[in-house]
């Protein structure tokens, strides 16, 4: 999987807070989502233009890390480490989410424990969520996945 498709997967979760913001249209919405299901590559110019947000803390990252903003290490490190602590911060955005909300955009691993069509329900800690598989179709049931606000987005061994 190329950085643009990684960032992509993670980030098209949140893509509908900018809809509400006004910072992009219900057509590039649909547009971003076909580009998720169907693995297509978008230009990092236009990633980093759609998600400012998440770019400034994935630079930041990046400089501790003293690496390329585009490193999978570095995506990888601020998705499934870094960006949680950012919402608990209540840095930029976050501030103006209620509690609920802000617990909702964290990203989670956890165990699939039940799946019905294109819904799972997925446990972790001691808390359950369900989510739509619409980024990561192929999972099954006591598999290992993270999950962003309402989809789960990787499959991990």
């Amino acid at each position: 999987m190329k950085p643009e498709q990684y960032f992509l997967k993670y980030s098209f979760p949140c893509a509908h807070v900018l809809v509400e913001h006004g910072s992009i249209t219900e057509e590039k919405l649909e547009e971003i989502r076909q580009n998720v299901i169907y693995d297509k590559i978008m230009k990092r110019d236009e990633l980093e233009f759609l998600f400012p947000a998440a770019f400034r803390r994935i630079r930041d990252v990046a400089v501790k890390m003293n690496k390329d903003v585009w490193s999978m290490e570095v995506l990888k490190k601020y998705f499934l480490e870094e960006h949680n602590h950012y919402i608990e911060q209540q840095e930029g955005n976050y501030a103006s989410f209620g509690k609920t909300f802000r617990e909702f955009c964290k990203v989670n691993i956890g165990k699939v424990t039940a799946k019905e069509a294109d819904i799972l329900t997925v446990r972790y800690g001691d808390k359950e969520r369900i989510v739509l598989t619409e980024i990561l179709p192929d999972v099954k049931i006591g598999d290992k996945v993270s999950i962003h606000q309402g989809f789960a987005v990787e499959k991990f061994e």
